[in-house]
């Protein structure tokens, strides 16, 4: 499976951190990967040879981990020069995105995991 590219999700978040609003996006690696923009309620293409998953789930019902980085310097979650990533899931209802939300738990490797639904 090729997973190079991904795309981005614009949508209000509040840093886990610090509560400063996060403008950067959200990158995630779902659909045609192909450096997409996307907003809440923008429907995800599969159009494309580089899809994640390869195959699009049933009726486009999944979740995706999406990452993304405090926007406030003065975040703690800004170590020397490089931000904590931080991660939300993505949620797609009819390849729909109906739903973001932050989540923390104990840092992992980026495996932009698809979820069921």
């Amino acid at each position: 499976m090729n997973t190079v590219g991904f795309n981005t999700l614009y949508h209000a978040l509040k840093c886990p951190y610090c509560g400063s609003a996060v403008d950067s996006g959200i990158g995630f690696r779902a659909g045609a990967l192909k450096q997409a923009s996307y907003r809440m309620g923008d429907k995800l293409s599969w159009e494309g040879g580089n899809c994640r998953p390869e195959e699009k789930p049933a009726g486009g019902n999944f979740k995706t981990i999406g990452y993304y980085n405090c926007d406030n310097l003065n975040c703690t979650s800004w170590h020397d020069c490089f931000p904590e990533v931080q991660e939300a899931i993505i949620t797609f209802t009819d390849d729909v995105i109906v739903e973001v939300q932050s989540i923390q738990h104990p840092a992992r490797e980026q495996g932009f995991d698809i979820l069921p639904p």
